[in-house]
């Protein structure tokens, strides 16, 4: 499928996706994530003058926009992501993943709180993407979760070298 502004419509689709993915990582869906799954949306929406964005979100913003998101939605606009995702050839930007890991950092940034359990499933993304090797901030990113997860646990002074790191690697 090819239109005027694929590179960017995939690239929001692709960080939504990640952020879909970081926000679900702790299993639940706060007020901030909620917050930030309704900046996307209005960040991206001067992309709905290209109609294949326009056809994806007018499927995804009623699900963020109605007060609240939960699993179920999260899991309903994921197979959206993905539909929709499916129809574009791989090629058609370099490195989608280096989208979705934004994504994935604005989702566990958003929470306010970085976990162990979304650190431990962080590092599943990571080594399932290991053909990221050689990218930034991938291979920064590698080093600082195998030191956090050392001890199996993240402290505090660690959560705030993680939120550190997101920030400072966001697109």
């Amino acid at each position: 499928m090819k239109t005027q502004n694929n590179s960017e419509t995939l690239k929001a689709a692709y960080e939504l996706a990640g952020m879909i993915y970081g926000i679900s990582l702790d299993g639940t869906v706060n007020r901030n994530e909620y917050e930030a799954l309704k900046n996307w949306c209005f960040q991206n929406e001067s992309l709905c003058q290209d109609s294949t964005f326009q056809t994806l979100y007018e499927k995804i913003q009623p699900l963020i926009l109605d007060g609240k998101v939960n699993h179920e939605e999260l899991h309903d606009m994921n197979q959206i992501l993905k539909t929709f995702l499916g129809d574009f050839e791989s090629e058609e930007i370099k490195h989608p993943n280096l989208y979705f890991l934004n994504g994935i950092f604005e989702g566990i940034l958003a929470s306010g709180d970085i976990n162990t359990y979304e650190i431990y499933r962080l590092k599943q993304w990571l080594e399932k993407n290991s053909n990221l090797k050689g990218e930034s901030p991938f291979d920064e990113l590698i080093p600082l979760v195998e030191s956090v997860l050392a001890d199996q646990k993240v402290d505090d002074q660690e959560a705030v070298k993680l939120k550190e790191f997101f920030q400072n690697h966001l697109l």
